[in-house]
């Protein structure tokens, strides 16, 4: 993309770039995620997160706010192992200690969420923001605010 801009790519930009992409100031929550979240956990719903991301995570899901929503983290880049390789799907029920017919799976990808979150047993849910799967043919949401209810929680 840099070449077609005509802007040329060497170790300065690559390292603006990355010095960017790694500060968790940058990043912000969807609205919906707290609420969801402060919904999910007061139905005693125990909750993890699997994510095919660097070891810098951890840090980045603190600054947020959010650590202590999740029991468990299964990260890639800590872990040696990627979605959507059924391995860190096993791990992270491994370490909730929950079998996959008792688990459901939230991710925004077909291919390296739902699929093997299937595959191992788990209810697998697609969180589609963007409506890029209209025509999914599992559960999907657009926001977190409807999980709860996919999840069959009474309001």
């Amino acid at each position: 993309m840099l070449a077609e801009l005509g802007v040329p790519f060497g170790e300065e930009l690559a390292t603006a770039i990355y010095a960017t992409f790694t500060d968790v100031a940058n990043y912000r929550l969807f609205p919906d995620v707290l609420a969801a979240l402060d919904r999910l956990r007061s139905a005693g719903i125990r909750m993890g997160v699997v994510s095919n991301f660097e070891e810098w995570l951890e840090r980045l899901l603190e600054s947020l706010g959010v650590t202590p929503y999740f029991d468990v983290r299964v990260i890639s880049g800590v872990e040696g192992v990627e979605k959507p390789d059924l391995k860190i799907f096993r791990l992270a029920l491994e370490r909730m200690e929950t079998l996959p017919a008792e688990s459901a799976f939230v991710g925004d990808s077909p291919q390296f969420d739902v699929e093997p979150a299937t595959s191992v047993g788990m209810t697998a849910v697609l969180l589609d923001r963007r409506g890029r799967f209209p025509d999914h043919r599992g559960p999907r949401i657009t926001s977190l605010e409807e999980l709860p209810g996919v999840l069959g929680l009474a309001a």
